[in-house]
C-alpha cells in the first residue's frame, strides 16, 4: 500500500496533502480551544468574544493556543506526508546546510523590506474607503491586528521568550516545511515550471493568513522565500529568512510601539527606500550569480524520473 502511495503522481499527493492539512487545521482549531477552557479557565461560551476582542489578561493563553493550532495545521501534515508517501517528490524538503547564500538570506530579506512596504501602501490604496472591499475585509484584519498587537503588547505580562518562540520561530520553522518543503516542489512538479510554482505557493502563503490589506506584500515575501530556496539549494535559506523577518517585526514594535514605522522615521525616507531597493537588487545579482537552480532543476521540476522512464520503456 505505502509503495502505491509512493508512486502516485504530484497532483495527487498536493491534492492529499491540502485535504490532509485542512482535516489537521480543524483538529488544531478544537484541541486548542480545548486547551484555552481545561489550562486557562477560559469559559467556552466566552471563546469567541475573547478571540474577537483580546484582552491582556488572555494573551498567553491566545500565544499557546496559536502555537497548538500552527504545529497542527503545518508540522503534523508534513510528517504525515512523509509517512505515506516519503520525500522524493519534494526532495526531501532540502533540508541541506547550502553554504554561504543561506546566511546571506536574512540579509537579503532585510533589504526587500523597503519594496514590501511600498507594496503594502499600494495594497491598502487597493481597498477603497467605505468601499465593498473594506467593508469585507477590515472586520478580519481589525481582529488579527488586535491579536498580533497583543503578544507585542509592551505592558503584557507574557515572558519575551514566549513572543519569539510564538511569532518568530514557529512560524519560520513550521509554515517554511509546509509551504516551501511541501506545497512548492509538488506544484513545480505539476505545472513543470518553477517560476509558477514559487508565484502560486506565494499566493497561497498570503491567502491562509486571511489578512487581505497585507495580501500583496506578504504574496512578494513568499515568492522571495521561495526563490531562496531554489537559489541556496537549501530549505534553510527561506526558514532563516522568515525568522529574521517576523523577529524584526518584534524589534521595531518594541522601538516605536506600533506595527508601522512612523511617517517621520527614517526608514520611512524616499532615500532609505532608494538605498534598500540598491543595495537588494545588488544582493540579488549576485544570489542569481552563484545560484544552484541549475543543478538543481532537473531533480526539482521531476524531469530525471520522466527521462528514466522513457528510456525504460524504450528499452
Amino acid at each position: 500500500m505505502n509503495v502505491l502511495l509512493k508512486g502516485l503522481p504530484p497532483h495527487v499527493q498536493f491534492i492529499l496533502f491540502m485535504a490532509i492539512t485542512l482535516t489537521s487545521m480543524g483538529i488544531g482549531s478544537v484541541t486548542a480551544m480545548g486547551i484555552g477552557v481545561t489550562v486557562y479557565s477560559i469559559p467556552l461560551e466566552q471563546m469567541p468574544a475573547v478571540l474577537a476582542n483580546p484582552t491582556p489578561e488572555y494573551a498567553e493563553a491566545l500565544m499557546w493556543m496559536n502555537n497548538v493550532t500552527q504545529i497542527f495545521t503545518f508540522l503534523f501534515p508534513v510528517l504525515f506526508f512523509f509517512l505515506l508517501f516519503g520525500g522524493k517528490n519534494v526532495n526531501q524538503l532540502l533540508l541541506s546546510k547550502g553554504g554561504i547564500l543561506v546566511l546571506l538570506s536574512p540579509v537579503l530579506m532585510f533589504f526587500a523590506n523597503g519594496i514590501i512596504d511600498i507594496s503594502a501602501k499600494i495594497n491598502k490604496a487597493m481597498i477603497p474607503e467605505n468601499s465593498f472591499l473594506e467593508r469585507a475585509f477590515k472586520p478580519t484584519e481589525e481582529m488579527a491586528e488586535r491579536i498580533t498587537k497583543l503578544m507585542l503588547d509592551l505592558d503584557a505580562t507574557v515572558p519575551m521568550w514566549l513572543t519569539f518562540l510564538s511569532i518568530a520561530i514557529i512560524p519560520a520553522l513550521l509554515e517554511e516545511l509546509s509551504f516551501r518543503g511541501v506545497v512548492q516542489p509538488l506544484l513545480a512538479k505539476m505545472t513543470g515550471n518553477v517560476h509558477a510554482a514559487i508565484w502560486i505557493t506565494a499566493a497561497l502563503f498570503s491567502l491562509i493568513h486571511v489578512q487581505f490589506y497585507g495580501f500583496l506584500p506578504r504574496m512578494l515575501m513568499g515568492a522571495l522565500l521561495g526563490y531562496l530556496v531554489i537559489w541556496s539549494g537549501s530549505l534553510w535559506a527561506s526558514i532563516l529568512a522568515h525568522f529574521a523577518n517576523n523577529a524584526l517585526a518584534i524589534v521595531l514594535y518594541r522601538q516605536f510601539g506600533s506595527l508601522e514605522t512612523p511617517e517621520g522615521a527614517t526608514m520611512n525616507q524616499w532615500y532609505s527606500y532608494l538605498i534598500s531597493a540598491a543595495l537588494f537588487l545588488m544582493l540579488l545579482v549576485h544570489f542569481i550569480r552563484k545560484s544552484k537552480w541549475p543543478w538543481l532543476s532537473f531533480a526539482y521540476l521531476g524531469i530525471t524520473g520522466k527521462i528514466s522512464q522513457g528510456h525504460e520503456e524504450k528499452n
